[in-house]
């Protein structure tokens, strides 16, 4: 059976069966889970190994495709934002420029959350209603140019689907959400990596799943004239996009030094990731989540001493 079979085999098992959290203790933690497109399939791996080894924060902060692997985590659904990612990588509907080209979103909205969830591959949204772990999307607020956290309680919802489309709406490439009177795209924008919100809830434990190698350094935004035309009317989020690069930096920076203050536990890449954001070859996704799934396992002894402290 090749590995994309086994994939596959895993996702749809995974749909007829119990959610892994099933008589499982969550753990009184955050996880806080960066985006970056494709790059989630790291996420991914680490989130399978955590839910094949039983560990359950009972708090997710997700933002884009972090947003996305986290839904899968809240549901208990091991193996499927990999298995979906794949098998719908190469469908123009799911996520790429054609389907920009067709309805004005890269990630197509009405095929990613559902056709593919409520048809193609349903998604267990009982599960996820049931489920003692809670999902936070974060999505950037284009009126204020701040980010906002959304507690996505069913996604049967009509009230909550739209923050967590909203939180991985990439901006140009895709329509701006309107909901609650708020003008709404990626998170990244204005939080790529939540972690002064998670810490503002007050737990003591923060697990942060990165998608960028250590030596990962963002720079200005080749597209800001683009940018600029296109939000013209939103000033507060432009700021945030010019400004983007040494936020996102300076929370890199701040995050290792967290890290060796034993003040909180991130888990990366070991080596820089070169995937596309719409990456459609195969056999690169499957072995970035197998990256995720091997890093998850090299620090799982160090992260449990972490969380007993």
């Amino acid at each position: 059976m090749s590995d994309f079979d086994t994939a596959g085999k895993q996702a749809g098992e995974s749909a007829r069966t119990a959610p892994a959290w099933e008589e499982r203790n969550t753990t009184p933690a955050n996880l806080v889970l960066e985006g970056g497109a494709m790059r989630g399939q790291f996420t991914a791996g680490v989130l399978d190994y955590f839910m094949e080894h039983g560990l359950f924060c009972d708090r997710v902060f997700g933002v884009s495709a972090g947003a996305l692997n986290g839904y899968c985590y809240v549901s208990g659904e091991i193996g499927r934002t990999c298995f979906l990612n794949m098998k719908y990588a190469n469908d123009p509907r799911y996520l790429s420029l054609k389907s920009y080209a067709r309805t004005g979103n890269a990630c197509g909205r009405e095929f990613a959350f559902h056709e593919v969830p409520e048809k193609l591959e349903p998604f267990d949204f009982d599960a996820y209603r049931r489920s003692p772990i809670r999902l936070t999307a974060v999505s950037s607020n284009l009126d204020t140019g701040e980010a906002d956290y959304h507690d996505v309680v069913d996604l049967a919802d009509d009230g909550d689907l739209p923050y967590l489309i909203a939180s991985s709406s990439m901006p140009l490439v895709s329509q701006i959400v309107d909901v609650d009177g708020k003008h709404l795209l990626d998170g990244g924008t204005c939080d790529s990596v939540p972690i002064v919100h998670s810490m503002l809830t007050g737990r003591k434990k923060h697990v942060v799943v990165l998608t960028q190698a250590a030596d990962y350094v963002k720079g200005p935004n080749k597209l800001m004239p683009v940018l600029s035309q296109v939000y013209a009317d939103f000033p507060y989020y432009l700021d945030r996009l010019r400004h983007r690069h040494y936020e996102y930096n300076r929370t890199y920076r701040q995050l290792v030094r967290m890290h060796d203050a034993g003040e909180v536990f991130v888990i990366r890449p070991q080596k820089p990731v070169t995937i596309h954001s719409m990456e459609h070859d195969q056999e690169k996704l499957l072995d970035l989540y197998a990256q995720g799934y091997a890093e998850a396992a090299r620090t799982w002894f160090d992260l449990q001493e972490y969380l007993a402290k």
